[in-house]
């Protein structure tokens, strides 16, 4: 057991990697936080909601992470970089769940 900080406002959700390796957080303070799955250690803080941020899902390959926030966008974010790989504008208002097709 471990306990991760690091997020300034409300967790909205927490989603373990399909391998194990990882855990994703989404927070009202418009960051993403990706730690390690087996000691709980930050890894890194993702960027670029300004928006709170509602749902994380994780790619199959536990190689990508798809963000859903109220400021109408969807964010894929790429593990290995740390880096947003993909800005998913055009919903016409607050984006409060992502998931991914097997």
């Amino acid at each position: 057991i471990a306990r991760m900080t690091g997020h300034v406002q409300l967790i909205n959700d927490v989603a373990f990697s399909p391998n194990g390796q990882w855990i994703v957080s989404g927070s009202f303070d418009k960051s993403v936080k990706l730690w390690d799955g087996f000691t709980g250690k930050f890894i890194s803080s993702f960027f670029g909601h300004v928006g709170p941020v509602y749902q994380v899902a994780w790619s199959a390959d536990s190689r990508l992470i798809l963000s859903a926030s109220k400021d109408s966008t969807l964010k894929c974010w790429e593990v290995r970089t740390k880096k947003l790989k993909l800005d998913l504008p055009g919903h016409a208002d607050e984006v409060y769940s992502v998931d991914w097709s097997p």
